[in-house]
């Protein structure tokens, strides 16, 4: 498998590797650690091993999104010589530049599997990545379909990032796992320190854009002073997001918690009341991990109106929608869900639902396929 970060924090990556290992496969990641981590170049996580290229260069004076393309772009001689030597007998390609990467270190007699997360090409809402480096990689795009039609096989994460990926690409309906919680795999909870009498709403994920981390914030000056928000994970707006609470007056309010990793998430989150879950309108195809850690963590949702999202809030009853560009609305609906009665029925329902969307299941179609392809 070859996927375009470090794998540590990937749990979609980890939980895919750790059923095919589980199956008894022989299981190599190739990943490419382009952050400021010190993690070690070859690793055995669950049975599979993970083997990590790390350019040197450009770190400290490049250290945003053009950095990280470039030192992606170093790191290629040495993850295909890595790839081939290998030996594999399918080669496994997460996201577009999974699939690039197979292509570039010359894997086509072996088959390949295209693993497509999400519209790579799409994935940046408007007025975002507005200088040239957006129109050179959109000179890609027609290799995406070239590429994906001579894969063995096309998987991805939604039903309906599926059917779209199959008009747009030209290809079989893809196989959809979906990015369900492994519970065999939990680890313990990194504590949460709650003042006595105070109810916690949770945000889980990298704190980044496109996720109305700001509305979020904001909507604690509409909150009663009872209830506080946490940050379950670090990234890049968590000094920002911490500067504001302090200007609202709600530091005291806020919380952060991290590190933590794909396995304890859902654990941390169970010390909660709630989970929101609060990706960009832009996204509409979009069925986000934090939907499934909130399930595993068996707490309610406050979502926002994802095709996916929506559907499955409402199928098992597990919360309410909001406008997440409205920090009134956001606020609205947390009030509403940690009413006592809501709050219960709520919770009930989300172990209902845990109880049905488990990785088991996922795992079972992901195995089905490299058995069909391994014959």
């Amino acid at each position: 498998m070859f996927v375009h970060n470090d794998v540590s924090s990937d749990g979609r990556v980890l939980k895919e590797a750790g059923s095919l290992a589980a199956q008894g496969w022989k299981v190599v990641v190739v990943g490419v650690a382009l952050g400021q981590k010190d993690l070690p170049e070859v690793e055995t996580i669950a049975n599979f091993t993970v083997i990590r290229i790390t350019p040197r260069f450009l770190r400290q004076t490049l250290p945003g999104t053009v950095g990280k393309l470039l030192r992606l772009m170093l790191a290629v001689p040495a993850a295909a010589r890595a790839m081939r030597q290998t030996r594999a007998h399918v080669y496994h390609g997460n996201d577009f530049i999974g699939l690039l990467m197979v292509a570039l270190a010359g894997i086509w007699r072996r088959p390949v599997v295209y693993d497509s997360h999400e519209l790579f090409f799409d994935r940046y809402p408007k007025g975002i990545f507005n200088y040239p480096l957006k129109y050179v990689i959109w000179t890609l795009r027609p290799l995406e379909k070239i590429l994906a039609r001579r894969a063995a096989a096309v998987m991805t994460v939604s039903d309906s990032l599926a059917k779209l990926l199959s008009t747009t690409l030209g290809v079989p309906m893809p196989v959809v796992v979906r990015n369900v919680v492994d519970l065999r795999e939990l680890t313990d909870a990194v504590p949460i320190n709650r003042p006595e009498g105070m109810r916690l709403v949770a945000h889980t994920g990298t704190l980044l854009g496109g996720r109305h981390l700001a509305e979020l914030v904001e909507s604690l000056k509409y909150l009663p002073s009872d209830v506080s928000l946490v940050l379950i994970g670090d990234g890049k707006l968590r000094a920002q997001l911490i500067e504001q609470a302090q200007n609202l007056g709600v530091a005291d309010r806020l919380l952060t918690i991290y590190p933590v990793t794909p396995f304890n998430i859902p654990t941390t989150l169970a010390q909660a009341d709630a989970a929101v879950v609060l990706t960009s309108p832009d996204y509409q195809i979009a069925l986000p991990n934090k939907f499934f850690e909130a399930v595993a963590a068996g707490v309610p949702i406050i979502g926002t109106s994802l095709q996916e999202v929506k559907a499955l809030i409402e199928r098992y009853d597990l919360g309410v929608i909001c406008d997440p560009k409205d920090p009134a609305s956001i606020a609205e609906q947390i009030n509403h869900v940690l009413q006592p009665d809501n709050l219960a029925r709520y919770k009930a329902n989300a172990l209902h639902a845990r109880a049905e969307l488990t990785w088991e299941a996922e795992e079972r179609k992901l195995v089905a396929l490299y058995k069909r392809i391994l014959g």
